[in-house]
């Protein structure tokens, strides 16, 4: 049973922490996905739009929702329920084909932002070895 669900502005659609038990296809609208860094600000991570599923980590590996998200704009969102997932995962190659898509996308994100973070990484203990040994580097961040 297809069911869809409307999220205003601003509106929090589910909390990192919660329980999963829903996944969302976008019908319309936009949707952020945000995940707090150690000072408690809230990041955004990514910005879904029409077609797009989100939430379904939880539902396939049943652990607590790992960000938030929140209506960008006004959405209309269908909801997959456990069993839905569960069927579409199952029977509709096309749902499955759009899973393993989300699935690969985010990994190749997260990888290239693993990437990028260990540049940053890299460079700063770079500077940092050469400036305890007196040398001074006109690139340095520092």
């Amino acid at each position: 049973m297809k069911t869809t669900t409307t999220f205003l502005k601003e509106e929090v659609i589910f909390r990192k922490g919660e329980a999963s038990k829903y996944a969302y296809i976008i019908q319309s609208g936009k949707v952020g996905i945000y995940k707090e860094n150690d000072y408690g600000k809230r990041i955004l991570v990514r910005i879904l739009r029409n077609s797009d599923l989100f939430g379904e980590m939880g539902l396939i590996d049943k652990y607590p929702r790992s960000a938030t998200a929140v209506a960008l704009e006004s959405c209309e969102l269908t909801v997959v329920d456990k069993s839905d997932f569960a069927r579409l995962s199952k029977y509709s190659p096309r749902f499955f084909i759009t899973l393993i898509k989300t699935l690969t996308n985010r990994l190749r994100d997260t990888l290239g932002q693993l990437k990028n973070e260990g540049k940053q990484v890299e460079t700063i203990t770079k500077n940092q070895i050469s400036k305890k040994r007196g040398y001074k580097n006109e690139n340095s961040i520092f």
